[in-house]
């Protein structure tokens, strides 16, 4: 009887954590021992929203937005194929749409696409920084939401997310830092659902300690004593080609769009102490490819996944109609202007 007890008990356990979204690892449930995941913890209070836009309108708040980085439009200087227009934008069913299109042959610039940023609004220093998006899926596409010093240096810079169209099951959350002279990163990965599907929610923790990444809640990522200092701006894009991600190819479809139905920003965020045994992260070598031009692409043990067989593109649609789920300085002062167009030249 025990025996049926105990085999009913775990059943329930099991549907349990099915019903909340949880995993349990099929070995740990065969003894009765559950593994939960670590959820991000609720510090905040709606009174401590510092920051937010829920895309509820039909036009771009230009009260929180601007539509180009402090120094321009073109990123052509390294690799990226777009011009940043400030046009690129539609509003559906509550939210925004970033949309990536192809220019007839001739112009100047073989595709537009738009960015959002915050540099000339808001800035933080230190506090939760989230987006509940859906992203694009194609060959050549470059969707991040991501962080950037408002004193115009570079790095470091915060990736709360980037993701490339060709792989749009994986995700990257990275830092990039200066430590005597030597720039550092440290990048961690999520392959998990298809992002382009439907709508999943990216979120980044920084604290003087500690800088933790959740993707629907779930931590995943986590970088110890290498915050960045100083207060940094919001970026949101979509970039089309780049060393990176390569260029679009036959299989990507335009019009596409980096789907975001709201941004939120939290400030006050308490810092928990560091783990006993904490040391800093060290120093990584500059990869090659865009890192060595001073970009922040990700470490060479990960830029391999360009050689990945590229999965067909297809063009975006919003969530609520079955669809998908984040570089940069500010200026305020024509010295600073001039900071951030060299530093600009420099990133990514």
């Amino acid at each position: 009887m025990k025996f049926v007890r105990s085999r009913l008990s775990a059943a329930v356990v099991v549907t349990l954590f099915a019903i909340l979204g949880l995993t349990i690892n099929p070995a740990a449930a065969a003894i009765g021992v559950r593994e939960t995941p670590v959820l991000m913890p609720d510090h905040f209070s709606t009174s401590q929203l510092a920051f937010s836009d829920e895309f509820a309108t039909n036009s771009l708040d230009e009260s929180k937005w601007s539509t180009e980085f402090p120094w321009g439009r073109d990123r052509s200087s390294v690799g990226e194929l777009q011009y940043y227009a400030p046009d690129a934008f539609t509003f559906e069913d509550g939210g925004l749409q970033i949309n990536a299109t192809e220019n007839p042959a001739g112009n100047s610039h073989r595709y537009d696409s738009g960015l959002i940023s915050s540099h000339s609004s808001f800035e933080l220093e230190y506090g939760r920084f989230e987006m509940r998006g859906m992203l694009p899926q194609g060959q050549g596409l470059w969707p991040a939401f991501w962080l950037l010093p408002v004193n115009g240096s570079w790095p470091p810079e915060i990736d709360i997310f980037e993701s490339l169209g060709h792989d749009s099951d994986t995700v990257y959350m990275n830092v990039h830092w200066e430590d005597g002279g030597e720039h550092g990163q440290k990048q961690g990965e999520l392959s998990g659902p298809d992002f382009s599907s439907g709508y999943h929610i990216f979120t980044v923790d920084w604290t003087p300690n500690t800088l933790t990444w959740y993707v629907d809640g779930v931590q995943q990522h986590q970088v110890i004593n290498r915050s960045p200092v100083g207060p940094m701006y919001v970026i949101a894009n979509l970039a089309v080609g780049g060393d990176w991600p390569g260029s679009p190819d036959a299989s990507t479809a335009f019009p596409a769009s980096f789907d975001i139905d709201y941004i939120r920003v939290y400030q006050g965020l308490p810092d928990a102490p560091p783990p006993p045994d904490n040391q800093a992260d060290p120093i990584l070598p500059t990869p090659t490819g865009n890192a060595s031009q001073g970009s922040d692409s990700p470490a060479s043990s990960v830029t391999d996944k360009k050689d990945k067989k590229h999965k067909k593109g297809k063009k975006g649609s919003r969530a609520g109609k079955g669809k998908k789920d984040g570089k940069s300085r500010n200026a305020k002062s024509e010295n600073a202007t001039s900071k951030n167009a060299k530093a600009g030249e420099k990133h990514r």
